[in-house]
């Protein structure tokens, strides 16, 4: 279901690992005025694998999972997104169909852009496409990069890879210094996201409370040193 929605209240603030942090203030104007606010309720589908990629998302609020689904239907959970991404930018480019599905997790509000204004939109500000072409392969990249350490990396470098990257793309500095994550991400979404068995994680995680590098509360993760998290997946 989606219905009209506000933008966030404070549009001042974009998460600095997000897409929209990286564009001036003329052009997040502008890619965000080319598109209609739309919201969507929790699970709520926002772009669906298969289908034709006849537009795509900025989040302006909330959480969206992405997921791919096997033949056998098992569906993998491959990355989370939040406010200042973009979702379904990959078949706008590429004009093939979606590679996966994008479904919302709680409340989610977004701008929704066609793919023909995407189109005047990347022909009037030619830096910002740029911009989010790099974006795009540095998506790709760490995606490749992540499968391949995956040969090499336990499941506790694993794990400390994604709370690192989510820390680094999406932490909140709360006042105690910690990194607040301010994603409604489970402990089996964590381990999906890592590759690691929900047994694990929940280990893992343990370990790492009872060493004093997170926190934990109701799908809530504070970083404690996030010195530590970068350092252990490369010992």
């Amino acid at each position: 279901m989606r219905k009209p929605a506000l933008l966030m209240s404070d549009q001042a603030r974009w998460p600095k690992g997000s897409l929209v942090a990286l564009l001036t203030d003329g052009e997040r104007a502008a890619l965000l005025a080319a598109g209609t606010a739309v919201q969507f309720d929790d699970d709520g589908i926002l772009v669906l694998q298969g289908e034709d990629g006849n537009g795509l998302y900025v989040l302006t609020g909330g959480m969206v999972k992405v997921t791919v689904a096997a033949e056998t239907g098992v569906e993998t959970t491959l990355a989370v997104r939040s406010r200042g991404d973009l979702i379904g930018e990959f078949a706008v480019l590429d004009g093939m169909p979606r590679t996966a599905t994008a479904r919302a997790v709680g409340a989610v509000g977004a701008v929704r852009i066609s793919r023909a204004a995407f189109a005047a939109f990347g022909q009037r500000y030619p830096a910002a496409l740029a911009t989010i072409t790099r974006s795009l392969v540095a998506k790709m990249r760490a995606a490749t990069e992540r499968h391949a350490a995956e040969r090499t990396w336990g499941a506790k470098e694993r794990l400390a890879q994604v709370i690192f990257e989510l820390a680094e793309g999406y932490g909140e500095q709360a006042a105690d210094g910690a990194v607040v994550i301010p994603l409604p991400l489970t402990q089996m979404e964590l381990g999906e996201l890592a590759g690691v068995a929900v047994s694990t994680t929940e280990r893992i995680l343990s370990d790492f409370r009872r060493e004093g590098i997170i926190a934990t509360g109701y799908r809530e993760i504070a970083v404690r040193n996030m010195d530590y998290l970068g350092a252990i997946r490369f010992s």
